[in-house]
């Protein structure tokens, strides 16, 4: 067996088990079916896009930050507010990330396909993270926020503005996760009808 198709034996095993644990997002498991279904490409890891409250003095800090919560679908105010009740970290941060997704591919030239691909669909961000055996690529989406909830122990919204801010952290959100589905579209005009899906 060559080496792709040995880790794309192995990526897809890992998937399979992963969505028998119910770890995968529900809303990407058709895009995973779809790009998996290629024989050119298998996906490593995804996110469908999320809302997250983290502790941490600054943003970025992947390895010193600790995730309070983090939701894969719209957040209702009432829900981050009894979050941001009972939490006693002096410092908390809101993100909302758009999707990611990590894709190996067999080559160079459908790696190119599939950048087109994403680009067409306003995953903007992505791009070729590494050249080897083979290919791999990260797609990624601009669509990002990221605030401070609260700083020093103040909280720094409240009120309407904290549910304005929730109201629009949904929007990005959504928007988001709407690039899925025009990504999907795109890439049925590069895989087509591909082989079996998971």
């Amino acid at each position: 067996m060559d080496p792709f198709e040995a880790g794309r034996a192995r990526a897809l095993g890992s998937l399979m088990r992963d969505l028998e644990a119910g770890r995968v997002d529900p809303d990407i498991v058709p895009l995973l079916s779809l790009l998996n279904s290629s024989p050119r490409y298998y996906t490593t890891s995804s996110c469908s896009g999320r809302i997250q409250l983290a502790a941490t003095r600054l943003p970025g800090e992947k390895f010193r930050m600790v995730v309070v919560a983090k939701w894969h679908r719209p957040l209702q105010p009432r829900e981050l507010r009894e979050v941001l009740a009972a939490s006693r970290y002096p410092d908390l941060w809101m993100a909302v990330q758009g999707p990611i997704l990590h894709v190996a591919c067999r080559s160079l030239e459908a790696a190119l396909a599939l950048l087109e691909a994403a680009r067409r669909a306003g995953l903007k961000h992505s791009g070729i993270q590494g050249l080897g055996e083979r290919v791999m690529v990260e797609l990624l989406s601009s669509d990002r926020i990221e605030a401070p909830l609260r700083l020093g122990g103040v909280d720094v919204m409240r009120g309407r503005v904290l549910d304005e801010f929730v109201e629009r952290a949904n929007e990005v959100l959504l928007r988001a996760k709407f690039r899925l589905d025009r990504l999907a579209a795109e890439l049925q005009k590069v895989i087509g009808g591909g082989e079996e899906r998971i």
